[in-house]
């Protein structure tokens, strides 16, 4: 049976808007326009997915001239919340890029708006939607692993030759801890399910004009404590992230943006069958077409953003 289609507008075309439509294509969807203030940035994506969509250099006149089911932001963090806002306004369901935006605030009133408009709401937190994971995380709310009371994890990447608009403080909203580090803060803050109550970080920019490593020692609202490290001058992408708990641990190692091994108790994880690897692009396009039907809005990315943000006035 035919999937039902879903008419998609993009914002921005850049290297990670370029994955997510090659995605959303496989899974069927239309996409009918894009958005991209450089028509360079646009023509990549169209080589990468093998066809042209009509181009837009004014998101804002995008979604105004085509009858849209929804919209893919993948811009820098500063624009998120008025290119979600307006979309929302519109009736269109949203999938942003990480981070959701970089204000608690302003995170708030997106999943204040898109529940007075019906409409779905997720941010691309890839690790969310891993069978590893996820998986994971319902052996820590089941309290397989007794009750957390640690967790330590870390992230590296040549991050610091990243450059364009990630190296401004104002479009990016922070450096490594803002970009590739919001992944690991939200995968602690969802795989948890605890608030951060108190946290310290020391932050170094290298002389670079935003973050380029950081520190971050935390308590959770049940006591448990950790530390997070965000490594952006290393010479390549190496992760590990684990929880402790009284009865046992959970232990995750990416490299090369792969998960190479996940433990439980030092043994590999033995993975039920019904969970099954998909992605954001997957799990929005569904959601669409059911009309909502298992949708939970990502109320955790206000938590990652006050963390976020309890970082660097820590650091300051």
């Amino acid at each position: 049976m035919a999937k039902k289609k879903v008419r998609l507008g993009l914002i921005g075309c850049g290297g990670n808007m370029r994955a997510h439509a090659q995605r959303l294509l496989e899974d069927g969807a239309e996409i009918c326009c894009v958005a991209d203030p450089f028509e360079d940035a646009a023509k990549a994506l169209f080589e990468r997915a093998g066809r042209e969509f009509p181009w837009y250099d004014d998101w804002r006149k995008m979604i105004v001239d085509n009858q849209l089911d929804g919209v893919v932001i993948s811009t820098p963090h500063n624009v998120h919340y008025e290119q979600a806002c307006e979309s929302l306004k519109r009736g269109l369901h949203v999938l942003v890029e990480k981070p959701l935006t970089p204000s608690s605030k302003q995170n708030q009133a997106l999943l204040k708006m898109a529940a007075e408009q019906n409409r779905i709401l997720m941010v691309a937190y890839q690790r969310r939607f891993w069978p590893t994971y996820a998986y994971g995380r319902e052996l820590i709310r089941k309290c397989q692993l007794g009750e957390i009371k640690g967790m330590v994890g870390y992230v590296t990447q040549n991050w610091g030759r990243a450059g364009t608009w990630r190296m401004d403080p104002v479009q990016a909203g922070g450096g490594m801890l803002m970009d590739t580090g919001s992944h690991l803060v939200a995968s602690t803050i969802w795989m948890m399910g605890m608030r951060v109550v108190e946290l310290s970080a020391v932050v170094e920019n290298f002389d670079q004009p935003v973050d380029i490593n950081s520190l971050v020692t935390m308590r959770f609202e049940n006591g448990a404590m950790g530390t997070l490290s965000f490594i952006g001058n290393a010479g390549q992408h190496d992760e590990r992230h684990s929880f402790h708990g009284t009865r046992g641990s959970l232990v995750y190692h990416l490299h090369g943006w792969r998960v190479q091994s996940t433990l439980v108790n030092d043994e590999p994880m033995k993975l039920p069958a019904r969970y099954k690897e998909t992605w954001p692009d997957n799990e929005f396009l569904k959601y669409v077409r059911n009309g909502g039907k298992g949708y939970v809005p990502p109320v955790f990315a206000v938590e990652v953003a006050k963390a976020t943000e309890a970082i660097y006035r820590s650091a300051a």
